[in-house]
Formats: C-alpha cells, sequence, structure tokens
C-alpha cells in the first residue's frame, strides 16, 4: 500500500463533534511523506529507508540513547512518570488550554514507558511520544501503543505546526553527552540549539513548550549518580555544562524562536515514591519538599532560578 505519510491517526471527531488535526508521521531527515511496506518505511522525497523496532517505526537519526532497562527501574520510572503526569503535566495543560471542547496536540520529548501519554489521551489530549532508548519493548502493553515511535528530539518526524503543547521532563541534560553520562561532547550546544530548534518547528504558533531538568545553579546534583536506596547527593559545580540553568534554556529557545519564556511554580512535580515510604526517607527529603513548596508561593516565584532550587520548570511560547 502506497501512502504520502503514515497517519496514526486520522481527523477523529473530538468532543461536539468537531474534527481533531490530524498528526502525520514524516521522514526526520527531510520531512517527506513516508511509504510503508511489510519490512521498512521509505522516504518518497529523500530515499531514506527506516526499519522497524519491536514493531514500531524506528526513525531514530544517530546513535540510541543506552539508558538501564533492568525490570525493577522500568517499573520505578513507570510509577514515577504516572505521578508526574497525574499532579503536574495533565493539571497543568488543562490551565492552559481549558477549552475542552478543542483537543490539543500534545508531543512528549522522551516518553520512556509512555505512561505519561496514555494519561494524556484518556483525558482527551491527542498525544504523541518519542523516545531514542531502550524502552519500546514495553510499549505494547500500552492503551495508546500506537502512538509511539522511536525517533530523537533533534530530528522529530512531524510536520511543521503538529502540535499545541510540546514537553520534556530532564531531557535536554541527556542531550550532547558521551553514552548515558555526566560528561558533555565538545558539540553539546550545537545539540542542544537543534533539539530546541525542533521543538519549536513542530509546535504550532501560540502553543507552548514546558522543559524541566535540575538547576545548574543548585550545588548538588540530586536526581542524578545516587545508587538505589542512598540519599546522598552528588555534588556538583555550577560551571559544569551537564546541566542547565533558567538562563541557559531562555537562551536555546530565544534563538528557536520562542518568547515569555519563564519559570514555573515545582511544587508537586515530584512525588517522591521511594521516599515517602519511609520515615528516614520522609525526613532526608523534607528540607526539598519545603524548597519546592517556597519557590512555588507566587511572591516568592524570584528564587525559582536561584543556587536555592534544585528543580527548575520552564515554559516558552511560540510567537503568534
Amino acid at each position: 500500500m502506497r501512502m504520502t505519510r503514515i497517519d496514526l491517526d486520522s481527523h477523529t471527531p473530538g468532543h461536539g463533534g468537531r474534527q481533531t488535526p490530524l498528526i502525520a508521521v514524516v521522514c526526520p531527515w527531510c520531512h517527506g511523506g513516508l511509504r510503508r511496506s511489510a519490512a521498512k518505511l521509505t522516504c518518497q522525497r529523500c530515499d531514506a529507508e527506516f526499519e522497524f523496532t519491536d514493531g514500531y517505526p524506528d526513525l531514530i537519526v544517530g546513535e540510541r540513547f543506552a539508558d538501564d532497562t533492568a525490570p525493577e527501574l522500568l517499573a520505578y520510572e513507570d510509577e514515577c512518570n504516572r505521578d508526574t503526569t497525574q499532579h503536574y503535566w495533565l493539571p497543568l495543560f488543562q490551565t492552559l488550554f481549558p477549552d475542552g471542547d478543542v483537543p490539543r496536540r500534545v508531543l512528549s520529548v522522551g516518553c520512556g514507558t509512555g505512561v505519561d501519554v496514555d494519561l494524556l489521551q484518556a483525558h482527551g489530549f491527542e498525544s504523541m511520544g518519542i523516545d531514542c532508548g531502550n524502552r519500546s519493548h514495553v510499549w505494547p502493553h500500552r492503551h495508546s501503543h500506537d502512538r509511539l515511535l522511536l525517533a530523537n528530539g533533534q530530528h522529530l518526524p512531524f510536520e511543521d505546526r503538529s502540535f499545541d503543547i510540546v514537553f520534556c521532563g530532564c531531557v535536554f541534560p541527556h542531550v550532547g553527552v558521551v553514552g548515558d553520562s555526566y560528561r558533555v561532547t565538545p558539540h553539546y550546544d550545537e545539540e542542544r540549539r537543534a533539539l530546541a530548534h525542533e521543538m519549536t518547528r513542530v509546535l504550532d504558533r501560540g502553543g507552548k513548550i514546558i522543559v524541566s531538568s535540575p538547576n545548574r545553579y543548585f550545588p548538588f546534583d540530586i536526581f542524578h549518580g545516587r545508587e538505589s536506596g542512598s540519599y546522598k547527593p552528588r555534588p556538583y559545580w555550577p560551571g559544569d555544562p551537564f546541566l542547565l540553568s533558567i538562563h541557559d534554556y531562555r537562551r536555546l529557545f530565544q534563538a528557536a524562536g520562542c518568547a515569555r519564556i519563564h519559570a514555573l511554580p515545582v511544587e508537586r512535580y515530584w512525588g517522591f515514591i521511594r521516599a515517602k515510604n519511609s520515615t528516614k526517607g520522609r525526613v532526608v527529603t523534607s528540607p526539598v519538599r519545603l524548597i519546592f513548596w517556597l519557590v512555588s508561593r507566587p511572591s516568592l516565584g524570584f528564587l525559582r532560578p536561584s543556587p536555592i532550587n534544585p528543580w527548575i520548570i520552564v515554559m516558552a511560547e511560540k510567537a503568534v
């Protein structure tokens, strides 16, 4: 069967009988239409060929991210992402786009196990997720498994202006690094600029980009490098470019064509899944939970970019 593109979903009726805009999957190199055969996809414009991995279109350009696939790690990741989606992403997106009669198109960059796509889809968002790691073998268990693709953020396989929201959690620090390490490559800034540009390209005018990661100015990286069950933080020098600051994100997204770039509240982003199940965990993490609560107060928003805050969430808007 010859197709000008792979449409994962045709125009589907939204609430009130309205039509949801089509989300087309195209060549990640040139954005040309794809022709599908039993064993591969072929771009009708540049003749690039792509195979399938675990039954999913493998549109990854470059290397796959070498993330850990231990079952206990996957289960923990799934639980954390479910908690964050339920308590942070979903309420935020519903606030940004309160008109439930117009289903919004959402892209999760670095969707991991895909639980966020499932939850957002179930609440009326036309959602899709991409990931370049080793999580596709668990995707068949997702309700929205047909909305997940193997691809990377620097070469998104979507047409311009395909989404109203593009978001990611702690993806930027892992772009432009050596494998799954904390050591950046000589071209790390170029790769991060490419990611910001691609996220902006596939965003519709007036749409929102939301990104999150540890704060480069905080003296400890409490989210990377700890052994399972340990609460000992990894000391961090703010001059190390592995992590990013709000200033870094502002520079990247302004260059990509976004404006109104600012820090969001962080309360309820982290559920402290492991820590809340033990007295020690609750005690040790209580200062962090207090900081998240404080910087999320409107009157103390100026503290969000500062060294007092270990986690930052940044929103950018594409010009209308």
